[in-house]
């Protein structure tokens, strides 16, 4: 039986943090007549949590934008798994993802990694939740590290060949241009030739976290961007570009969600939001190693 007691989650500051903007959007846009995701676990974890989710209320940009990325991810590691039924599935900066819960994952072993106070909180709401499964798969196991403590990598348990899928949404644009590509130089040297789906934005946006709708009320901050996702391909050996998904061209799918005034552009100049939009945010799938 789900607790009523709140699971206290004020405490949380910097990257921590952002993961309540993802949990908010996907929460909000669950209520939605005709709701882009549905994650009714969305709702109930914030049900269970002390936390001051009004500031996001005006950030309607990143919650739509947050909701197509999430979509949008679900399918590409949902057509992974339908072509391997029997993969390792980590997911980096787990933070309250409710992936596993919306995906069909019976053989699949999953890996949600996070720091220490990250992966407590969930375990504190999800068991609120659901005290007899927690989280919804006895193939879940969860990782207590930062992602840069490549020793999480020892805890993978992954037989030889097996294929698998790392994972990160939401958390690329908050560790440094060499974080990132040690990260992947890493999974690489460990895992061998493996595909990695993670999100990146602009530049332009990189420099935006004072003005942004929703991280601008936390403590965190943007650190990197990148404008061409072919430069991937220069940071390790084997690095392929495989897919490049531009999500918030999706945008466009959704009018009567954005305010008035983008509306109204929309329909007199509707090439100049593709061009603002596009390139702001995109998905990619990289192999690393042959």
């Amino acid at each position: 039986m789900p607790s009523t007691q709140p699971v206290r989650a004020t405490q949380l500051r910097g990257i921590p943090e952002t993961l309540m903007i993802t949990l908010y959007a996907r929460a909000i846009e669950n209520q939605q007549t005709n709701p882009i995701l549905r994650d009714a676990k969305a709702v109930e974890i914030i049900q269970q949590l002390d936390y001051n989710f009004s500031k996001f209320e005006q950030g309607w940009s990143s919650q739509l934008a947050c909701v197509i990325r999430a979509g949008q991810m679900d399918r590409m590691v949902q057509n992974f798994i339908k072509t391997h039924p029997y993969a390792v599935i980590v997911n980096l900066g787990a933070g309250l993802c409710t992936r596993l819960s919306r995906l069909q994952t019976a053989h699949i072993h999953w890996y949600d990694v996070d720091f220490p106070d990250v992966i407590d909180l969930r375990r504190q709401v999800f068991e609120a939740c659901d005290s007899d499964n927690p989280d919804g798969s006895d193939n879940n196991h969860l990782i207590a590290k930062s992602i840069l403590d490549f020793s999480w990598m020892d805890e993978i348990d992954r037989e030889p060949k097996q294929p698998m899928m790392v994972i990160y949404e939401g958390v690329a644009m908050y560790l440094t241009a060499a974080e990132n590509q040690a990260l992947l130089q890493h999974i690489h040297t460990r895992f061998g030739s493996i595909e990695v789906l993670f999100d990146v934005i602009s530049q332009r946006v990189a420099r935006s976290t004072s003005t942004h709708d929703t991280v601008s009320k936390t403590s965190a901050g943007f650190k990197w961007g990148i404008n061409q996702s072919l430069d991937l391909e220069r940071w390790g050996p084997g690095f392929i570009l495989k897919r490049e998904e531009f999500y918030l061209q999706h945008f466009l799918d959704n009018l009567q969600r954005l305010p008035t005034v983008w509306r109204l552009i929309s329909q007199i100049l509707p090439s100049l939001p593709m061009m603002l939009f596009k390139n702001s945010g995109r998905i990619v799938g990289l192999q690393v190693g042959l």
